[in-house]
C-alpha cells in the first residue's frame, strides 16, 4: 500500500466525497482512478456539474479528447455561468486542433469573467 492510499479516508458514501477523492487521485496523476471516482459520483448524482468538469479534466490529461469534450460540454449545459468550464474546454479544443471552437470558448470564458454576460447566458 502506498503512502497516498494510506492517507485516504474511509470509502466515500456520497457524490461529493467521490469527487473529493477523485480530485486527490487527479492531483497525484492517478487519472484512471480519478475517472472511476468521478463516474461513481455521476452514478449517484447524474446532474453534478463539478463531477463532469473534473472527469473531463482527467480525460484531457490522458489525451482522451473526445470524452473530455463530452464531459466539459455536459458540465457547461448544467452550469453555463461557470467560466472555468469554458476555459478548460477551450484548452481541449486547442489541443484537439479545433482553433475556432477554442477561441469561441475562450471568448465566452473571458466575457463571463469580466461580467459581460448575464449569468446563464
Amino acid at each position: 500500500m502506498t503512502l497516498f492510499e494510506r492517507r485516504q479516508p474511509a470509502e466515500p458514501t456520497d457524490a461529493a466525497s467521490y469527487v473529493e477523492r477523485g480530485n486527490r487521485y487527479s492531483r497525484n496523476g492517478v487519472y484512471h482512478r480519478a475517472i472511476a471516482d468521478y463516474t461513481t459520483a455521476l452514478t449517484l448524482d447524474p446532474d453534478y456539474a463539478e463531477a463532469y468538469y473534473h472527469r473531463g479534466c482527467s480525460y484531457y490529461e490522458i489525451d482522451d479528447y473526445a470524452n473530455s469534450l463530452a464531459d466539459l460540454t455536459r458540465a457547461i449545459e448544467l452550469a453555463p455561468a461557470n467560466d472555468a468550464y469554458y476555459g478548460q474546454r477551450a484548452l481541449v479544443h486547442h489541443f484537439n486542433d479545433q482553433p475556432a471552437q477554442a477561441q469561441a470558448d475562450q471568448d465566452k470564458c473571458e466575457a463571463l469573467r469580466a461580467g459581460e454576460l448575464p449569468l446563464g447566458g
